[in-house]
């Protein structure tokens, strides 16, 4: 029987799954060729506000393994961000929320001392020794 002791994460996950968040921060980019085509504010924004809201669903539903409901209300809340016809709002929401994954995943503290009795080491790494009378 082996017991990893499993280091302390400071920083809770994100509330949304990082490909979702990259793709809004993609989607986010389609706004750069607004003006080019004057009047295709309205139709580019309703566009990517559905394509945000379907990809962060679908990739919530499928990878996060959130429920339907819990998927809608993240989709619709990414869809909306990522549907600002601006370009700097979906990649700097994205951008964080990238940073908030990647930190939750990689900073961690070690497990805690003193409570040995709680997190006994792996059988791997147990020695046995004799011990030799010291005459």
């Amino acid at each position: 029987m082996t017991n990893a002791i499993e280091p302390r994460h400071p920083i809770p996950p994100a509330p949304i799954h990082p490909l979702a968040a990259l793709s809004i921060i993609v989607l986010d980019n389609v706004f750069g060729w607004i003006d080019l085509v004057p009047g295709a504010i309205l139709g580019t924004s309703l566009l990517v506000g559905g394509l945000g809201f379907l990809s962060t669903m679908f990739v919530q539903r499928y990878m996060a393994k959130d429920e339907w409901g819990v998927s809608v209300a993240k989709g619709l809340v990414m869809g909306i961000i990522a549907g600002v016809p601006f370009q700097v709002t979906g990649t700097a929401v994205g951008a964080i929320l990238l940073g908030w994954a990647g930190a939750s995943q990689w900073i961690k503290f070690p497990a805690p001392k003193g409570k040995l009795e709680q997190f006994p080491a792996p059988d791997d790494e147990i020695v046995d020794v004799e011990v030799k009378d010291a005459k």
